[in-house]
């Protein structure tokens, strides 16, 4: 897409440059996505602050080729020292293992630690390797009545069915299943790729 194709649908939009914040959330609307779990880290932020991180791709649809950063943490104190209400930390707990169910990976209770930076760390470490599987991601968007250019993101998760492996072609194969296992594969010149 061009400069100006992008010009071009802002334009179309209800966009009004007088009125509307030119910073929106960058990340999928609301809706349900077939996605690939392309990422995971344990991320350290030039603030200090650290999450469990898991970097979702969509791989069907208008939205095919976005990724959507999933910051999880387990800190039970915000910047300000208030405590993080339970349902939250609670909310993260079984995103985390519901993640894990589709990844094939049990989490336990004895992946979150005492404190949210060790809990980060395990599960990083627990779950990193098992990159590829396929997941629907269900995103919801809702009011921020005290910040309305930044509205709440929350997210779930659902089976997916996972795409068929295909198998590799041996060009040669055909060749060389008529000979000897012991004799190398013989290859006319006329097969070559260059003179």
């Amino acid at each position: 897409m061009s400069l100006r194709d992008i010009a071009n649908e802002i334009t179309a939009s209800s966009f009004d440059p007088k009125t509307d914040a030119v910073a929106t959330a960058a990340g999928l609307p609301a809706g349900d996505y077939t996605t690939v779990v392309s990422e995971i880290s344990h991320r350290v932020f030039d603030s200090g602050w650290d999450a469990f991180n898991v970097t979702f791709e969509v791989v069907e649809g208008e939205h095919a080729g976005q990724k959507e950063n999933v910051n999880i943490s387990f800190a039970e104190k915000a910047k300000s020292g208030k405590a993080i209400p339970q349902f939250i930390l609670e909310r993260n707990m079984k995103l985390v293992m519901k993640l894990g169910a589709f990844l094939g990976v049990e989490i336990t209770p004895d992946d979150f630690a005492d404190n949210e930076t060790d809990t980060h760390e395990n599960l990083y470490q627990k779950l990193r390797g098992h990159e590829g599987v396929a997941m629907i991601l269900k995103v919801t968007v809702r009011e921020n009545k005290k910040d309305p250019s930044n509205p709440y993101t929350s997210y779930d998760l659902d089976e997916a069915e996972q795409p068929e492996e295909l198998p590799a072609d041996d060009p040669f194969a055909s060749d060389t299943a008529s000979q000897d296992a012991t004799e190398p594969p013989v290859v006319d010149d006329s097969e070559l790729p260059f003179d």
